[in-house]
């Protein structure tokens, strides 16, 4: 066992140190963590004990600025390679077993097709330039690579480090500042002005030239192909971008004429080692917390502009620390019917899975029948469900024909209405929004003479109807990850209070409206799944239509049972009728009394009043007993974070409170691109549609984590 850390800030003020003298923070906090690593690690806080930052982390004996990524690896690498000694005597008291270190093997990047990363433990964040230069690009292979960080590790002289992120982001709350340059954390007091510091990095830029106005102008860029990498991995480039006439020509221009463009396979060569590094990190967290906890997939499926179909995996999980969900690019491949999954998917342990999001319909798919082989349920994307619903309106034969006269007039008119408003509504088919944006611009932006009033008559129709489903998606909007939950219960109201069909609806604006509550009603009220996440959150379980009670109760018991190890009395077919003596648990809202104007859109779209006392334990408790209890008892305001309702009323519904965690990690979307403005969405889609290559995989990969 390791000892117990002080929980008093240790001060360091005194200590002179070339790296603490340029941190401004007076003293480092302990926490009180199980791991033994943290003995020697503390997080920055000010002279009043407040910790200033917890996403970052400093040595206690050599002061490194480490990142906080929520587990001990990089701190349990840092001691390995920084403080061998130490390490070795921490070991040797805990019984530590550390497993020797592999011999890099040659590897080549792997086909998009096939995971297959190389296993080296070592990893490279900067290369001896010296070194490099001098060698050839052919003699350069991976092997020698990683042979001179080996020997390189042993000289103190050598540019060559350990991958340890000092400071890898901005981090920007409660008014401090962390910027990343030249490895210095610089910190404004707590009530102080922002100020960023912004000076060159030595490692890429030769010597800067500083103006009156505070600036700096390079004069030189000495690795320029790391330069040209960055560029390519954040604006999400092919490597031939970088080789354009124009782009090579100001490239060299701003250099001043002395430098020669990197060879492509350089580039390629970086953005492999960059990719390799960062996914064995990924890789072991995701080994390491998959296995223990539960987490959700979501598959998002695209084509590019050579009509190879690819699959971007993102898996969720639930940050422990922050109580919030966290999202990660796992892998992007090549979508083939030779796709190996169980290969692909080695890294999670698949029990743990609670439920798939997929961006696309298509039962009889190879990911679907995979996913069901797994026992893994499987929902369809909101946003997809929104888009069925658009895609089923447009196709309608009362609305195709409409839309074709609507684009026809508009095309026909297109420089006189051109010349009057300032800008056209996009289009683009792979977006259907785009569609019920021209009908509206049609409908309520221009004014068409009066042979016209039937055509705009049918437009403005067509709009309302689909107005439901602008508020669905809005009021996702405003979630900061709208959780699965979410779904059902905001479907339930939508069909209530917007789409139901009313004595004034004529013809069309009924059709309109059964077309869009059947494919909701198919995928998101008949999911059993989405229904359980409703009951599951305190907020939802009272707001959502249920269609087979018995089934979901039936549902959740074998869950339970299956994954907590509980009894199977539990299990029946009967459920008894809610009592009619009500007592609510008292949940305060976070914002106290709040006017309209203050409310969210979760709490303008579903109208309830506060219900207050707090219930009792009962001793024999089942799923079935807990839920009949937990349903007549329990009403908490629409703001109440369900994660932390269960944290501190959970133990009143023992079994709900562990199945609500299986499904609190489970968004209900497989990307937050909805949240932008559509012109943004469509501009994202082309950009990653250009992409091609062998490439594409590592590109998407970095972006993603880099964000």
């Amino acid at each position: 066992m390791s000892e117990e850390v002080s929980a008093s800030p240790v001060a360091i003020a005194d200590l002179k140190y070339e790296d603490v003298s340029q941190l401004n923070f007076s003293k480092l906090y302990s926490p009180k963590m199980k791991s033994v690593y943290w003995r020697y690690f503390g997080f920055p806080s000010n002279d009043n004990n407040e910790v200033i930052t917890k996403q970052n982390v400093v040595c206690i004996k050599c002061h490194k600025v480490l990142t906080n990524h929520g587990n001990t690896t990089n701190l349990r690498a840092h001691l390995q390679h920084r403080h061998k000694d130490l390490f070795k005597e921490l070991c040797q008291e805990h019984d530590i077993h550390v497993p020797p270190r592999k011999t890099p093997r040659n590897v080549t990047h792997p086909p998009l097709s096939k995971r297959n990363v190389s296993s080296r433990r070592v990893k490279l964040e900067f290369i001896n330039n010296r070194n490099h230069d001098n060698a050839s690009d052919e003699e350069m292979d991976e092997a020698a690579v990683a042979t001179a960080a080996m020997q390189a590790e042993e000289d103190a002289s050598s540019q060559t480090m350990l991958y340890e992120t000092m400071v890898p982001f901005t981090y920007d709350e409660a008014e401090n500042l962390v910027e990343e340059e030249d490895q210095r954390l610089v910190m404004e007091p707590k009530y102080g002005r922002k100020r960023k510091v912004a000076t060159p990095s030595s490692t890429l830029h030769g010597r800067a030239i500083k103006h009156e106005d505070g600036g700096y102008t390079v004069a030189n860029i000495a690795n320029l192909a790391e330069a040209l990498t960055d560029i390519m991995i954040k604006d999400l480039r092919n490597v031939e971008f970088l080789y354009d006439a124009g782009f090579s020509d100001f490239v060299r221009q701003a250099m001043g004429g002395s430098a020669h463009m990197p060879e492509p396979h350089k580039i390629e060569s970086l953005i492999s080692e960059m990719h390799a590094s960062k996914f064995l990190e990924v890789g072991e967290i995701t080994r390491e917390f998959t296995s223990e906890k539960p987490f959700s997939f979501a598959f998002e499926h695209w084509v590019n502009v050579e009509q190879r179909r690819f699959l971007s995996i993102f898996h969720h999980y639930l940050d422990e620390e922050t109580q919030s969900v966290k999202c990660m690019l796992y892998a992007t491949v090549e979508y083939t019917e030779y796709i190996v999954l169980d290969d692909l998917l080695t890294d999670f342990y698949l029990p743990n899975c609670t439920l798939a999001i997929i961006n696309y319909d298509d039962e009889e798919d190879l990911l679907y029948t995979y996913l069901r082989e797994k026992n893994i349920p499987i929902a369809l994307c909101y946003v997809s469900v929104i888009d069925k619903c658009l895609r089923r309106v447009f196709e309608l034969d009362e609305v195709a024909p409409l839309l074709d006269q609507v684009k026809e007039l508009m095309q026909r008119h297109s420089s006189e209405i051109a010349s009057k408003v300032s800008e056209l509504p996009p289009y683009n088919e792979h977006f259907p929004w785009t569609l019920y944006e021209t009908l509206k611009f049609f409908a309520e932006s221009i004014s068409w003479s009066e042979d016209m009033d039937q055509l705009v008559i049918s437009a403005k129709t067509v709009t309302e109807a689909l107005s439901a489903l602008v508020i669905a998606l809005d009021t996702l909007r405003g979630e900061d990850i709208p959780l699965c939950s979410m779904l059902s219960p905001i479907t339930s109201k939508i069909l209530i209070k917007k789409l139901g069909i009313a004595e004034q609806d004529d013809p069309l604006m009924m059709n309109v409206k059964r077309t869009i509550s059947g494919v909701l009603q198919a995928h998101i009220i008949s999911n059993d799944n989405l229904t359980a996440a409703a009951l599951l959150d305190p907020r939802f379980h009272r707001l959502t239509t249920i269609d087979n009670l018995e089934r979901c109760v039936r549902m959740l018991t074998h869950k339970y049972n299956k994954n907590f190890g509980g009894s199977a009395e539990g299990e029946t077919n009967e459920v008894a009728t809610t009592s009619s003596s009500t007592v609510a648990i008292k949940s305060e809202s976070r914002t106290g009394g709040v006017s309209a104007a203050g409310k969210s859109k979760l709490e303008l779209l579903f109208d309830i009043a506060d219900i207050p006392t707090p219930p009792k334990k009962e001793n024999d408790s089942s799923v079935e007993s807990d839920l009949k209890r937990y349903r007549n008892e329990v009403v908490v305001q629409l703001d109440e974070s369900p994660i932390e309702w269960w944290l501190k009323m959970g133990h009143v519904y023992g079994t709900l409170r562990d199945l609500a965690t299986l499904y609190q990690s489970v968004p209900g979307v497989v990307t937050l691109s909805f949240k932008k403005a559509l012109r943004d969405q469509i501009y994202d889609y082309n950009k990653r549609f250009m992409l091609t290559g062998s490439q594409i995989d590592a590109i998407l990969f970095l972006h993603h984590h880099n964000n």
